[in-house]
């Protein structure tokens, strides 16, 4: 099986180059793949996602891959946590990272499990009608005013949203 890697490389930065050679024949670095189908279809074809941010917030190649139904190996963090819930397996070290891409390596059971549970979590925590009222509630919060009754998902045609 191989290990794809996303992300840009270059090798005027030493680590870059560091890792570029010490990957062998299992390790796919294609750098950055900015083409949204590509982006699907790996992720669609991928046994887990690994996500190791360790900063940020609700980060949107998160909630794709829960959307995907991938197995998520998760860095263990507030951010991290809030977004995936129970859906992903975490690790908090490069031991527990390892042992984790192990499990879905050889846990063809967890893997499914852990696909299902992603759909569901962004089915349930990432539906386009609950972020948009969200945001539309907290830009009245901002103007000091009370929320509208309607929504803009009211007023959206169907089809648009």
């Amino acid at each position: 099986m191989k290990l794809v890697v996303l992300g840009t490389l270059s090798d005027d930065i030493p680590y870059h180059a560091a890792i570029r050679k010490a990957a062998n024949g299992s390790v796919v670095l294609p750098g950055a793949i900015y083409d949204q189908a590509t982006v699907k279809a790996l992720r669609f074809h991928a046994r887990a996602y690994l996500h190791g941010h360790t900063v940020g917030g609700t980060n949107p190649s998160l909630v794709e891959a829960l959307a995907a139904g991938n197995m998520v190996i998760a860095h263990d963090n507030p951010y991290n946590r809030w977004t995936a819930g129970a859906a992903a397996i975490y690790f908090t070290d490069k031991n527990s990272c390892a042992e984790r891409m192990q499990q879905a390596l050889d846990d063809d059971a967890l893997v499914k499990a852990c696909g299902v549970a992603a759909r569901a979590r962004a089915r349930e925590a990432f539906r386009w009608d609950d972020v948009l009222l969200a945001y539309e509630n907290e830009a009245y919060h901002l103007l000091g005013m009370t929320a509208a009754k309607t929504t803009a998902m009211d007023h959206a045609s169907p089809g648009t949203v």
